[in-house]
């Protein structure tokens, strides 16, 4: 605003100056000139003045990038406190977890266990119904050559000792009616 003052102050002045000065010899020159010089202030003046503003536009940018550098330095510092924050809370919330585990893991202790559903296991042998016969099962032996040795049947063997298949295993013992 200063500089556009000045200017203008010039600029009259300078306009006065050439009004007074008159030469009688080549005053049609004079006065061009003088036109010329006025005209050439003029848009100097013109230039000063988007010079002037141009400089107001850029301090108020720089005014503006400084407010912001500081808010962003703010905001920096509170992204910093709020990780600090989350990390305090994760270190709370481990501790708190621990404790609660403790807690159950005693409380859990302290619980007496169902006592166990029996599994359902082998069939017990039925006991033999009447006089019989232990015999351990020797290498070689089948059921079939047991029952001719003891005068009964397969099936009687089999249904004595609870037996589904024909299946002997060395030192099996077998309960065999006696017939």
């Amino acid at each position: 605003m200063k500089t556009k003052i000045t200017t203008a102050l010039f600029v009259a002045a300078l306009t006065a100056g050439t009004a007074s000065a008159q030469a009688p010899a080549g005053a049609n020159r004079d006065a061009f000139l003088k036109q010329q010089a006025v005209a050439e202030m003029q848009r100097v003046s013109a230039q000063v003045d988007v010079l002037a503003t141009n400089q107001e536009e850029l301090s108020d940018r720089i005014r503006r990038t400084e407010a912001m550098k500081s808010e962003i330095e703010n905001l920096r510092a509170e992204v910093a406190a709020l990780k600090g924050a989350i990390s305090e809370l994760r270190r709370e919330m481990g501790a708190q977890r621990d404790d609660i585990v403790r807690d159950l893991s005693k409380k859990i202790a302290t619980i007496q266990p169902p006592a166990p559903k029996p599994t359902p296991g082998p069939a017990p042998k039925p006991r033999p119904t009447g006089p019989c016969y232990e015999y351990t099962v020797q290498s070689g032996d089948t059921l079939s050559l047991i029952s001719k040795a003891f005068g009964t049947t397969v099936q009687k063997i089999k249904d004595m000792n609870g037996m589904k298949g024909d299946a002997l295993r060395v030192g099996q013992k077998l309960n065999v009616p006696k017939e």
